[in-house]
């Protein structure tokens, strides 16, 4: 070892010696403050994983199936139903317009009209013909011909008015009857609905067609037509049928007055 001194190869280190790490890690720390700040290195950004996820079809049990399978039958049902309530409710509606209709407008019972006769007088007319079946025709001389209406021995020229109440509206419509009617009169009012008050045989001039209020001046009875002279006859229809006349509505007619309630 001595040797080894005196050939330098070895040193004696004193407690005091600083040791070689101290050292290493003293100057690696002094270069390092020497040396410029490293700005931290900045990392790429990471993009983020997704996820796609496509939907899987979900297979649908047999107990979810039966109700498709009935739907077409329900459907049939449901709209039978519907039809059956709705014609109900319509035939319902319908029972309840008629019988309203007949309270707030009633029709005449046909038994209870009361109709001149032969030989009656009607406003200061005598009635020549009567409504019913004639033995005679007293043109054609047919036997059992119906006359629908009440015949006044009236002179042609006589002023025909508008049958109605107070106020009313009636609509007028002139025309000619082939089958020996001669020009007729055909009158509807407002307050009376179902109704067609006719006059037959009228003169061809002062018949006004259209509108009129009830007790205006709208014909002027005549002998057209097929007749044995000048008379004026009326009649009455409800529903397009013809009934007896009613004696309150020919003297409405002929006078201009409401009928008589």
């Amino acid at each position: 070892m001595i040797e080894k001194l005196g050939r330098g190869e070895l040193a004696i280190i004193t407690s005091d010696a600083i040791n070689p790490k101290s050292i290493s890690a003293s100057h690696h720390a002094e270069a390092a403050s020497q040396q410029p700040p490293i700005a931290p290195a900045t990392l790429p950004a990471v993009p983020q994983h997704v996820h796609y996820h496509s939907a899987s079809p979900v297979p649908v049990p047999e107990e979810e199936e039966q109700p498709r399978k009935l739907a077409l039958p329900k459907l049939v049902a449901t709209g039978l139903c519907a039809t059956v309530i709705i014609g109900s409710l319509l035939y319902v509606a319908d029972q309840f317009i008629t019988i309203t209709s007949s309270v707030f407008s009633p029709k005449e019972d046909i038994e209870g009209i009361i109709t001149p006769a032969t030989g009656d007088t009607v406003a200061g007319y005598r009635v020549s013909d009567e409504y019913g079946i004639r033995p005679f025709h007293p043109v054609t001389g047919v036997p059992n011909v119906p006359h629908n209406g009440v015949d006044l021995a009236m002179p042609a020229g006589t002023p025909i008015y508008a049958v109605g109440k107070a106020g009313d509206t009636a609509e007028i419509k002139c025309w000619w009857d082939i089958d020996g009617g001669g020009w007729v009169v055909n009158q509807t009012a407002d307050s009376y609905p179902g109704y067609t008050f006719q006059s037959l045989h009228m003169s061809e001039t002062g018949c006004i067609n259209g509108m009129a209020k009830a007790g205006d001046k709208i014909a002027y009875s005549g002998n057209s037509g097929v007749g044995t002279g000048a008379h004026y006859d009326f009649r009455v229809k409800i529903d397009g049928e013809y009934v007896p006349p009613a004696t309150k509505y020919l003297e409405s007619a002929v006078t201009g007055q409401p009928p008589k309630d």
